[in-house]
């Protein structure tokens, strides 16, 4: 009989099995779950697994649980019913990890999961006299600090299976998604910090960075569909940037995100992209790349004004040139930072060349917190120096900021070599 087996058979056979079929395998009986049950056969499982194509980011360990957790979770991934305890258990964690279940999970049920907290009212009873470049909320409203890891959680899930797929949202009814003029936002920058405690502050820096993840596929799936139907400011869409897919960004790369399974691993899981996308190298050794969003009204569709799009003048003028008769530089057609301070150990200042979009050009000065992934953006044009900040995150999709605080209008940048491999696009 099979449990007659030696053990070296045993575990070679469970080895090789796939990760629902070797947990299915153990419990054949008790011999076979005391030969089996060994963290070299879990190992195995899981190292061979295709569906962690860039492997299990964990540091070589004997340690049983470890390596058994990453096959448990994937044999749960391919049954395909989620709830939150499946996002406060395991889920994120292993798309983190960029796991083939990026792309099959229902996006339907995330939405409900996480559309109570982010459609409940953010603002303060107290700010709606105030001027809309001010606007406030009030971290003892709404949701406890839990409820919100769970909603940036879902919402990094949510967010990488909209990138998963390159069909235009609507495309087939011939009707434009209104998604981001739903997200809504605050600035941080209008609380004195003196006002806050630290429970308070930490809970409003964990709803900022849940509120971008949410962006992020919103804005990707109505930038699909704006590219697809040339839904741009000048109605071409030449020069502009491919957007990234969740195949194209390397989450596996600089994040850390907890064992599955792990306790209050969500909490973890909300800082785990921090210690390497807040180095000042992630931001300086790359070209980066992107789009903004421009709400026109509810009468027409948004338009999204992409960072290299031709520009009239910048062609014109030959601004793109060096020297240029205009300014003391050129202007590109992707964003470059340089480190220009320095504050301790934990924030310093970043400042980008001159950039141009389809309509304008753009200098940026970014102040980055690396405790909290919290950016200070001041927007500026070679013509006015006059600057307004506004607080943006850095996600494990690239920089999200609110450009003005009124519905769609927002800033997505990623790495330049995390669109996809299409090149540019060009004028038919």
């Amino acid at each position: 009989m099979l449990s007659h087996l030696p053990v070296e058979i045993l575990r070679s056979i469970s080895a090789y099995l796939p990760s629902r079929s070797a947990l299915a395998f153990i419990l054949v009986c008790r011999r076979i779950y005391r030969a089996c049950n060994d963290w070299t056969v879990w190992r195995h499982i899981a190292e061979r697994a295709s569906s962690y194509p860039y492997g299990v980011a964990i540091a070589y360990t004997s340690n049983l649980n470890t390596w058994k957790r990453y096959v448990v979770a994937d044999a749960q991934a391919s049954q395909g019913r989620w709830s939150s305890d499946n996002i406060e258990r395991w889920l994120p964690y292993i798309i983190a990890l960029n796991h083939i279940v990026t792309f099959s999970v229902d996006h339907v049920s995330l939405h409900r999961l996480c559309d109570p907290i982010f459609n409940a009212p953010l603002l303060s009873n107290t700010g709606h006299n105030r001027n809309p470049m001010q606007f406030i909320t009030n971290p003892e409203s709404s949701f406890n600090a839990h409820a919100w890891y769970l909603a940036q959680a879902t919402a990094f899930c949510l967010s990488a299976r909209l990138l998963s797929t390159e069909t235009p949202t609507g495309a087939g009814n011939g009707e434009p998604p209104r998604l981001l003029e739903s997200v809504q936002w605050f600035r941080l920058t209008a609380h004195n910090p003196l006002d806050l405690s630290v429970g308070d502050s930490a809970k409003l820096i964990t709803m900022l960075h849940a509120l971008a993840n949410r962006v992020v596929g919103f804005f990707c799936a109505e930038l699909r569909w704006a590219l697809a139907t040339n839904s741009t400011p000048m109605g071409t869409t030449t020069g502009f940037p491919h957007p990234p897919t969740a195949s194209t960004i390397p989450f596996a790369s600089f994040m850390k995100p907890p064992v599955p399974f792990t306790p209050r691993g969500l909490e973890a899981f909300s800082k785990c992209h921090l210690p390497s996308m807040t180095e000042p190298s992630f931001f300086v050794d790359d070209e980066w790349t992107g789009y903004i969003s421009l709400n026109l009204g509810p009468e027409t569709c948004m338009r999204f004004d992409g960072i290299g799009g031709d520009h009239v003048d910048v062609s014109n003028n030959h601004l793109d040139q060096f020297p240029n008769g205009h300014f003391p530089f050129r202007v590109e057609r992707v964003v470059r930072f340089r480190l220009v301070q320095t504050y301790g150990n934990d924030r310093y200042q970043l400042q980008s060349n001159c950039f141009h979009t389809q309509t304008a050009l753009h200098l940026l000065t970014v102040t980055v917190d690396r405790t909290t992934g919290r950016l200070a953006i001041a927007h500026q044009t070679p013509f006015r120096m006059d600057r307004v900040l506004m607080d943006a995150v850095i996600t494990p999709f690239g920089i999200v900021e609110r450009v003005i605080p009124l519905p769609g209008h927002w800033m997505w940048l990623w790495k330049r070599d995390w669109s996809n491999s299409k090149e540019p696009y060009t004028s038919e």
